[in-house]
């Protein structure tokens, strides 16, 4: 089964782990699920976010490093440090983890959320979420998407989500809106144009904050 077909896939817990050249910066995908999809096996998390695994990908390969993405997890991934899915991560001793999520705009009034988890890293969300919304001002078809990195604002704070607070390495808990990852009107299906041209905004800007290599 290839990749995409695992992200299509609502009946099996599975875990995607794809090397690329890059090591120092890794995305991770804790809580994937195909749209269509809202919830999850593991009762401790409960929604899915739906499609995030798709975004997530596409954000790797424009950065050309190492992914892992969590589908159908029975399982909260990145609160157990002793779960695949965190053990992967620590293996590839990265400097730099990007997590892709999602969120319903119902708790938040962003469409899209950067916490690093605390108000103490808060310099280095409000720094990338800065990068974010220039690149955003320069495509018209963006005007109406928000952005915030600033800790105090957040609801989506990630304070307790071990993988974010680990000191080995700085880590970006992004929360994306529903728009910027499922088709309208609760559609099921892959992400849209639209969304995959978000992803390449958000690479640029990781790109621009962390480098080539």
């Amino acid at each position: 089964m290839d990749a995409n077909s695992m992200l299509e896939s609502t009946e099996q817990s599975l875990l995607i782990i794809e090397a690329r050249p890059r090591h120092d910066i890794i995305v991770g995908v804790p809580h994937h699920a195909p749209a269509g999809t809202p919830t999850l096996p593991c009762p401790e998390h409960g929604d899915s976010d739906e499609n995030t695994g798709f975004i997530g990908r596409h954000i790797a390969k424009q950065l050309n490093c190492c992914c892992i993405i969590a589908c159908n997890s029975t399982i909260d991934p990145n609160k157990n440090l002793d779960s695949d899915y965190a053990m992967q991560i620590a293996e590839w001793r990265p400097s730099v983890l990007i997590e892709i999520h999602g969120h319903g705009k119902v708790r938040s009034k962003y469409d899209v959320e950067v916490s690093c988890g605390s108000i103490d890293h808060t310099r280095y969300s409000e720094d990338l979420a800065a990068v974010i919304n220039r690149n955003l001002a320069e495509d018209a078809e963006f005007a109406d998407v928000s952005v915030s990195g600033r800790f105090v604002d957040l609801y989506f704070r990630a304070t307790k989500t071990l993988t974010i607070t680990d000191t080995r390495w700085l880590a970006y808990h992004i929360e994306l809106s529903s728009r910027l990852r499922k088709p309208k009107n609760g559609q099921p299906g892959r992400p849209t144009a639209f969304a995959y041209r978000f992803a390449n905004h958000l690479a640029v800007a990781l790109l621009e904050k962390h480098g080539q290599k």
